[in-house]
């Protein structure tokens, strides 16, 4: 094969690996792995901070039963020091009625919220322990995807080696020089397309119509032929 043609060849490699890097960086499955991943970051934090609630909220009731075990206590002592007939002043008989029935409702009070506390306790359990089937559900489809993130970047990876050598052993079958004046148009050109392939009288890279004279020199041997219009080395492809 001519050395221009193969020159070419070793440009549309090159833009080859080049997309093949940049896929790297963009694969869907890996794209997708790091979404649902800090999604479930997210929901896993939530999670705890319902447990931490539900554990505040169990001490919490702990505490309120407690303190109507010693307020019942204390209401049974007064009860049984205002019938026993201990007390006779009326003054301090008006007085210990008076702290029986503010303790009564102290107690009712806290037997209230301790129903309510409980009823509240049962239903977050409830939550947690559906929260916490999800999760699990969650962490499988979450290392699904890790899988194929996985086995994807490794297919790509491969590809782009497999590239790598066909580089490698295209480079030792071309001209030094001709490759020096590659490296010194692709510099000079946006995206590094500098090589064109010529095909039926038109630049294969800014598509203008060639003068018909210049089949004659693409086909000189050792000639070296531009696009009067994007500048591009020519080579021909028909």
């Amino acid at each position: 094969m001519d050395q221009l043609q193969l020159l070419w060849q070793f440009q549309e490699l090159e833009q080859e690996i080049n997309r093949q890097k940049q896929n790297l960086q963009k694969i869907p499955s890996i794209h997708e792995h790091r979404q649902e991943k800090e999604k479930f970051t997210h929901f896993q934090q939530m999670l705890k901070e319902k447990e931490e609630d539900l554990n505040s909220l169990k001490r919490e009731l702990r505490r309120k039963e407690l303190e109507l075990q010693t307020i019942t206590a204390s209401l049974k002592e007064m009860d049984k020091k205002l019938y026993s007939g201990e007390v006779r002043n009326v003054k301090e008989l008006e007085n210990l009625e008076k702290n029986v029935q503010t303790k009564k409702k102290e107690i009712s009070d806290l037997e209230d919220e301790i129903i309510h506390m409980m009823e509240k306790s049962e239903q977050d359990a409830a939550e947690i322990s559906r929260l916490k089937k999800t999760e699990e559900e969650k962490s499988k489809t979450l290392q699904q995807l890790m899988v194929k993130a996985r086995n994807d970047l490794a297919k790509a990876q491969e590809n782009l080696e497999q590239l790598n050598d066909k580089h490698g052993e295209l480079l030792q079958t071309i001209d030094e020089s001709l490759l020096n004046r590659y490296r010194e148009l692709s510099k000079r050109t946006p995206g590094g397309r500098c090589i064109s392939l010529v095909k039926k009288g038109f630049c294969g890279i800014c598509n203008v119509s060639l003068p018909s004279s210049f089949k004659g020199y693409l086909l000189t041997p050792g000639k070296l032929v531009y696009c009067e219009n994007c500048g591009s080395l020519l080579v021909y492809g028909d």
